[in-house]
């Protein structure tokens, strides 16, 4: 079932991107951003959302091994990834555009209704085999 171990694989690569940053987020705050002012409520709130994104992280590896039976929670996920995205927009909307780093991570937060899309696909052909 190569299409479940490369779904496996993409989603174990993509949970790097919330386990580095979220591990960043924790440990140095919004200071190692460039924000032209930083305060007590900016810096908890940013490190209070770098804590999700490592549980985020840690959530994808949860269900890994069972990634084609946990359907449920993997659209939680990805509507979690989304909803972020949706977040960027509106912030580029009120703001304007964020670095290019940024940028690529709303690409990829967009796009995930893609992996919705293969991992039902890949629950689907599961449940035919069983």
């Amino acid at each position: 079932m190569i299409s479940r171990r490369l779904l496996q694989a993409v989603v174990l690569l993509l949970s790097l991107i919330p386990l580095a940053f979220g591990g960043l987020g924790l440990a140095f705050g919004v200071g190692r951003l460039s924000a032209p002012e930083i305060t007590a409520a900016l810096d908890s709130q940013f490190r209070f959302m770098a804590g999700w994104y490592l549980a985020l992280a840690m959530l994808c590896w949860w269900i890994m091994p069972r990634i084609e039976r946990e359907t449920a929670v993997f659209r939680i996920v990805c509507a979690a990834v989304f909803l972020g995205g949706v977040g960027r927009l509106l912030s580029i909307a009120a703001h304007g555009w964020p670095p290019a780093h940024m940028v690529a991570g709303l690409t990829l937060e967009l796009a995930v209704p893609l992996l919705v899309w293969w991992q039902a696909s890949v629950a689907r052909n599961n449940a035919a085999h069983v």
